[in-house]
């Protein structure tokens, strides 16, 4: 007799009656553990790691040089100081 493989991701709802129901044919039958889901990986890096604060200079450097392009207005020490 020709046997076939068949991979299906069950819903814990139907796990129980789709696992009677294997038995109740006599068809043999492998369980494998769901994977652990990974946690998504978040755009910022944390804010003490060596890679948020390479990121940081990096972005002041940018501005740095689009300030002497004239390309961005930066504010003055009295205007940061006056917001505060």
């Amino acid at each position: 007799m020709a046997t076939h493989q068949i991979t299906a991701n069950i819903p814990d709802a139907y796990y129980n009656t789709v696992v009677t129901m294997f038995k109740g044919l006599g068809i043999d039958y492998n369980v494998k553990p769901k994977k652990a889901a990974k946690a998504p990986k978040s755009s910022q890096p944390e804010p003490d790691s060596k890679e948020y604060i390479l990121n940081s200079i990096c972005q002041g450097m940018k501005e740095v040089r689009l300030w002497e392009q004239g390309k961005l207005k930066l504010k003055s020490a009295e205007e940061v100081l006056r917001e505060l």
